[in-house]
């Protein structure tokens, strides 16, 4: 983990080797430009990890390019999956819930009550449940970022729409 103390901010590798950056949003009529985000629909946040993964299978079923591939829509919902349980059960609770398409990615930031941010913790013996979120999360995202936030922390993973990964 690299520490950036001048921004506040922690960057988590999480990026798993042969991870190819996330492809351009240039193309042709689009001038060099990206496009907007779409983020996903408001309103109340999600109780639970399943009401999150329903919200963002609808924002990945409004995407406009072609099918996604199963094992990235399973990645993406496993990572929005652990990073709301993770909020839920070592966090303090949920604070906010947002997601975004933007460009050839998807941005999930989650902000909890904790300040302290996740780790894992070393298991004892391979049956002892728990502990495989965390490292889930950092080995499937390109990139998660860690920010305080009034009262607590958001943790942001953003993950490619494509399969050209490991």
């Amino acid at each position: 983990m690299t520490n950036e103390a001048a921004t506040g901010r922690e960057q988590l590798p999480g990026t798993p080797r042969g991870t190819r950056a996330a492809p351009s949003a240039s193309g042709p009529g689009t001038h060099g430009q990206r496009p907007s985000p779409v983020p996903v629909t408001h309103g109340q946040r999600p109780g639970t990890a399943a009401a999150a993964r329903e919200r963002v299978r609808r924002l990945l079923d409004g995407h406009a390019g072609a099918p996604l591939p199963p094992r990235v829509v399973g990645d993406i919902l496993l990572v929005t999956s652990e990073l709301v349980t993770n909020a839920l059960r070592h966090g303090g609770g949920l604070a906010s819930f947002h997601a975004e398409l933007d460009g050839g990615t998807v941005r999930i930031r989650v902000t909890d009550r904790s300040p302290t941010p996740p780790s894992t913790v070393p298991r004892r013996r391979v049956t002892t449940p728990g502990g495989f979120g965390w490292p889930l999360v950092q080995r499937l995202s390109r990139s998660v970022t860690i920010t305080p936030a009034p009262g607590g922390k958001t943790v942001e993973a953003v993950l490619v729409l494509t399969s050209d990964g490991p």
